[in-house]
């Protein structure tokens, strides 16, 4: 676990990003009109669309993305290298924001900014779970907590579309994320390690 640690360069890059600019935000805000994503002022603010995957307001939204950053990245850049869990974890990010903007448009959404990288964090956990399947992470299968991650996000998707503005983000963090790990099959194969 040490050697995952200190071989886990990128990932602790994009945490401690996210935890600077956690407090940056909760301390200024005007930071936080800066770096959210409000979907009724991208075109005066295109920059939110990567910013958002960097910013948190609430800390039980930092704590859970930042864990599965942890348990997940970790792991994605043990068995691939630093530069596969920047693009996953920006390419999830960015996919995300855009179907967010749609989702936003299509249901009419009036609320306020939207924050969370947890696009990015359901991504590197599911490219992670679709390179490895079956390593066990914390007494489970590593695609069993995408299908967990899945089906929650639905259900609080479904159950209030308006609060849960960032569902859909989710998903296609879940999907790219999927479909990235399952590319990277081919490069890393399949049964490099079980835990």
């Amino acid at each position: 676990m040490q050697s995952n640690l200190r071989n886990s360069t990128a990932t602790w890059a994009l945490m401690l990003a996210n935890i600077i600019i956690f407090a940056a935000i909760n301390l200024s805000p005007v930071l936080a009109d800066m770096f959210l994503l409000n979907p009724s002022l991208i075109a005066e603010r295109p920059w939110s669309l990567f910013t958002v995957f960097f910013s948190h307001e609430l800390f039980i939204h930092i704590l859970l993305n930042m864990l599965l950053l942890f348990v997940f990245g970790t792991r994605l850049e043990r068995e691939t290298n630093y530069s596969v869990i920047l693009g996953v974890y920006v390419l999830c990010g960015f996919a995300g924001s855009l179907s967010t903007i749609g989702y936003a448009s299509a249901i009419g959404y009036q609320g306020g900014p939207i924050a969370g990288a947890s696009a990015s964090a359901f991504g590197v956990t599911a490219a992670y779970a679709a390179l490895r399947p079956d390593a066990v992470v914390l007494k489970s299968k590593a695609i069993h907590w995408v299908a967990a991650l899945f089906v929650v996000n639905a259900l609080l998707t479904i159950q209030n579309p308006q609060v849960s503005v960032g569902g859909p983000a989710h998903a296609v963090g879940i999907a790219l994320g999927l479909l990235i790990g399952y590319v990277l099959r081919s490069k890393y194969g399949t049964t490099r390690t079980k835990k």
